[in-house]
């Protein structure tokens, strides 16, 4: 079992995995990620993680597609190496949820925040 890899096939259960995701970074981490996001770059902590397709190539074993953000889970939080992988719009959209969210505990870091937003979604261009 242990080379095994299962995709999340349900939107909402892929949801649920970035969600997850986000909450295991916490506030602490959180600015830290979005400032690897702005760059095109992931950002893990402990047993899950988050990398942009961008990051790989077609020979790399974590390729995914040419497209969208993968959230992974390892064991021992699951079974499995799991992968939930949402396109950049999605993303983007809880992204903004959950910045919005940690702005209401840290409204002093708004500009910061804003800014990091603004550079991803440009750089995967992503309409609003």
């Amino acid at each position: 079992m242990e080379d095994q890899i299962f995709y999340v096939e349900c939107l909402d259960e892929r949801i649920k995995y970035m969600k997850a995701y986000f909450s295991t970074l916490g506030d602490n981490y959180f600015l830290k990620a979005l400032h690897h996001f702005k760059t095109g770059k992931g950002f893990g902590i402990g047993y899950t993680s988050c990398y942009f397709a961008t990051e790989c190539q077609p020979d790399d074993e974590e390729y995914f597609g040419d497209s969208g953000v993968n959230f992974t889970t390892i064991p021992p939080v699951t079974n499995v190496e799991v992968y939930a992988i949402v396109d950049y719009e999605t993303f983007f959209r809880y992204l903004k949820e959950i910045s919005e969210d940690y702005l209401t505990r840290y409204p002093d870091e708004k500009g910061e925040v804003e800014a990091c937003l603004e550079e991803i979604r440009h750089r995967f261009n992503i309409d609003e």
